[in-house]
């Protein structure tokens, strides 16, 4: 049951917030970015079929969410999302990551 409760706390994109003049603080769930990591993913499908022509299949639909929203949750702690206040460009940076999920996973598997 603990390690359930491990992978709903990463993919909750938990951010802490100060309460009462920072004497305490609440934790929100930031899921939300979650969308704009899959619209970034399906932008690079249909930028990649744009680019290089083809059929639309669902394969690379499935493949880039599965991969960005797997990985997004360990940018969002690593880059220390979470300790700041969100903003648009935390936003555009979930897209980022979706758009680019490709290039990162072939950077980290060289």
């Amino acid at each position: 049951m603990a390690s359930y409760q491990k992978i709903k706390e990463y993919f909750s994109l938990l951010e802490s917030r100060p309460v009462l003049g920072g004497s305490g603080s609440e934790q929100h769930s930031q899921a939300w970015l979650f969308i704009g990591v899959v619209l970034g993913a399906i932008a690079k499908v249909v930028y990649d079929l744009l680019v290089n022509g083809g059929a639309v299949g669902w394969k690379p639909f499935l493949i880039a969410l599965i991969v960005s929203i797997v990985v997004f949750p360990q940018l969002y702690y690593s880059g220390g999302l979470n300790r700041r206040k969100l903003s648009f460009a935390h936003w555009t940076f979930a897209f980022q990551n979706g758009f680019f999920w490709s290039t990162t996973f072939d950077a980290l598997s060289k």
